[in-house]
Order: structure tokens, then C-alpha cells, then sequence
């Protein structure tokens, strides 16, 4: 091994850590990472075993994104890290990676859910399925569907960051002795809803097309009187990117 005096070489300094000897130049072109001593004849860099340890450092602000030339605002023209306040930094990126993760975990876990229950029942086959109790707001249309209605609608809570992911959103149809009236709908928090939809056993219909405003066509024999429809996207394990399945359910009223 080319070892001086107890300090380690570049090249074993990289096996040490998992950096590359050209990322250890690198480092040090930035003034990161300064070797212990060069030799006056060969040039070649030698490193104290401690060292390993910065490499760490610098390594993890690579896996956190951290732009290198943010860590060199904590060190000085001498040589002197200021760990706490970069430990500090390093702290608060992590936990908004990590919080980031767990959110997409969440969404992951829940696709996966929505797709084993979309999956047990064909298209254009009307099954039953039992809805906990759901908290909307929601957006009248009229008495005809404006999809326009829902782009605002979501673009409005997506921009206060009052809805996650795994939300639902679609269209709602109530009708009642006064007719039909046609909403778009967010899923919020219980706090931020207009509307509650009580829980039940909803008759449902998957199609790969929208299918609420023919509600009454496909669900008469299921219900009779007042009813309640709901439409939101659905998704299976193989399906066409640009043209999602939807779920139409229908709650008797």
C-alpha cells in the first residue's frame, strides 16, 4: 500500500469511502477536502484516516442534493469547517426529503389499494362496494356538466396545498323531485368541506369513458326517486396514460 507516515493514499482513501479518485479531486479543487500532505516530488495527495469521515459528509450532501458550493459557504479560507451550523442545514434538508418520501409512500401504498379493488370487477359490470362517510368541497355546475368547473376547482386547493395525492376529485350529480344538478369535487379535510357524502353501499360502473351524465340510463333499475353520483378516476395495473378509467357510484337517497 502507498502509505506515509500512517496516512493513507487518494486511491485507498476511495476504497475507504466508495468516491472515486476523480471526485476526491474534485472536492479538493473546491477547497472541501484538503489533503493532509502532498509530496513535494511525486505529487501524490495522502490523506489522515479522519478524513474518511468528511468524505462522508460531503457524500451525503450529494445524496441530499445538496449543491457542493452551498457546503463551502460553512467552511473557511483556513481549513475550518463550521459543522453545527452545517449539521443544522443538513438536518432540516433531510427531514423535508424524508417527509417528501413518506408522502409519495402514502400515495404509493394507496394506488396499490385502489387498483387491487378496481381490478376485481370488469368494465361496464355494475358491482356494490361500501364508502366510509367523505368530506367534499365541491362546486356547482348547474344542471348541465362543466368540466371546466374541476380544473378550477383543484388548481384553487392545489395552490393552498389543501389537498394531498391520494384525494379524489371528479364530478357529482344529485337527483332530487327538483331535478338534476351537476357538481365538480374536491376531497378535503372535514374542516374545509361544503358537502358531507354519507357512507353506504354504492352501486358502482367502471368505464373508460365518463358515464355521469348517463346516470340514470345505466343505474335506473338500482335505485328509485332521489339518488346521488359521484364520478372519479380509477386506475388498474395496465391501463392507457391518456385515457384513465373512471368509477361512476350511486348511493340511493
Amino acid at each position: 500500500m502507498n502509505r506515509k507516515n500512517g496516512l493513507i493514499s487518494i486511491g485507498e482513501l476511495s476504497k475507504l469511502t466508495g468516491a472515486s479518485v476523480r471526485s476526491l479531486r474534485y472536492y479538493e479543487k473546491l477547497n472541501l477536502l484538503i489533503p493532509t500532505h502532498i509530496d513535494e516530488f511525486s505529487r501524490y495527495r495522502y490523506y489522515s484516516l479522519d478524513q474518511a469521515y468528511h468524505v462522508e459528509i460531503i457524500m451525503f450532501c450529494v445524496e441530499l442534493d445538496i449543491p457542493l458550493k452551498e457546503l463551502m459557504k460553512f467552511t473557511t479560507p483556513d481549513d475550518i469547517l463550521d459543522f453545527r451550523a452545517f449539521l443544522t442545514q443538513a438536518k432540516e434538508i433531510a427531514e423535508e426529503k424524508l417527509k417528501k418520501t413518506r408522502k409519495g409512500l402514502l400515495l404509493i401504498r394507496d394506488l396499490e389499494q385502489k387498483m387491487d379493488l378496481a381490478e376485481q370487477n370488469e368494465l361496464e359490470e355494475i358491482y356494490e362496494r361500501k364508502f366510509p362517510q367523505k368530506y367534499f368541497y365541491v362546486k356547482l355546475c348547474g344542471d348541465s356538466l362543466q368540466k371546466d368547473s374541476l380544473i378550477d376547482l383543484f388548481v384553487f386547493f392545489e395552490h393552498i396545498g389543501d389537498i394531498n395525492d391520494t384525494n379524489e376529485y371528479g364530478y357529482m350529480c344529485e337527483q332530487s323531485e327538483n331535478g338534476v344538478l351537476y357538481y365538480a369535487f374536491v376531497e378535503v379535510s372535514k374542516q374545509k368541506a361544503n358537502k358531507i357524502i354519507p357512507a353506504g353501499k354504492y352501486f358502482c360502473r367502471q368505464s373508460d369513458n365518463s358515464q355521469i351524465e348517463k346516470t340514470c340510463e345505466l343505474f335506473g333499475e338500482y335505485f328509485t326517486g332521489s339518488y346521488l353520483a359521484i364520478e372519479t378516476e380509477i386506475f388498474i395495473g395496465k391501463h392507457k396514460i391518456s385515457k384513465p378509467l373512471s368509477e361512476v357510484r350511486v348511493l340511493n337517497l
